[in-house]
C-alpha cells in the first residue's frame, strides 16, 4: 500500500492538538478565573446598627423635640431625655431558594411509606460590596422625660399628648416636669 497522501503529525501538530486539549480543560473548570469568593451574609434579614449610631438618633430627637418646646408660650426652657429599646435596624433583601421532595415508597407487605423533606436556602442579595436595603428601621422609643420651665399647666396636658403622638408610647411612659 501506498501513502502518498498521508503524512505523520509533527511537532506543530502535536503543539496545537496539546494546546487545544489544554484550553479545553480549562474551560471545563468552573469558577477557575473568578478569584472572589461567593458573597452572604448568613445574618438574617435584619443587620442590627452600633449603639452610637442609635445614640445619634435619640440625641438628634432630643435636640427636634426640645426645639418644639421652646416654641410652646411660656416655655422659656426645657431638656429632653429619650430613651429607646433597641437598636437601628436594616432589612436587606434575600435571595430564597425553596425546595420540596416528597417520596411514596410501598413495601412487599402491602405497607406505605411517605417521606418529605423541606429545604430553604437563603442568601443576601448584594449591591456591590453592601448589602441591598430594602428599608431602615428606627429604634423604638421606650420613654420621654422633658423639663421645662415657665409653661402653664394645661400647657403640660398638651406637651404629654404631642410627644405621646410623636414617639407612640403610653401615656404613663411621658414625663413632663414643669419648674
Amino acid at each position: 500500500m501506498d501513502k502518498k497522501g498521508k503524512k505523520e503529525p509533527g511537532i506543530k501538530e502535536w503543539t496545537i492538538i496539546l494546546a487545544a486539549g489544554a484550553l479545553l480543560l480549562l474551560l471545563s473548570v468552573p469558577d477557575l478565573f473568578h478569584k472572589e469568593k461567593e458573597k452572604t451574609i448568613d445574618t438574617g434579614a435584619v443587620v442590627q446598627q452600633s449603639e452610637k449610631q442609635t445614640e445619634e438618633y435619640a440625641e438628634r430627637m432630643e435636640r427636634k423635640l426640645e426645639e418644639m418646646l421652646m416654641k410652646i408660650d411660656g416655655v422659656t426652657s426645657a431638656e429632653v431625655i429619650i430613651t429607646v429599646k433597641s437598636t437601628m435596624e436594616k432589612v436587606v433583601l434575600q435571595d430564597t431558594t425553596t425546595d420540596a421532595e416528597c417520596l411514596e415508597e410501598k413495601d412487599g407487605g402491602g405497607g406505605l411509606r411517605n417521606s418529605q423533606k423541606n429545604t430553604e436556602e437563603k442568601k443576601t442579595v448584594l449591591a456591590g460590596e453592601q448589602p441591598y436595603l430594602t428599608k431602615e428601621l428606627t429604634p423604638e422609643v421606650e420613654g420621654v422625660v422633658a423639663v421645662i420651665s415657665g409653661a402653664e399647666s394645661s400647657s403640660v396636658l398638651a406637651i404629654t399628648e404631642a410627644v405621646q403622638a410623636l414617639f407612640d408610647v403610653p401615656a404613663h411612659k411621658v414625663k413632663v416636669i414643669n419648674n
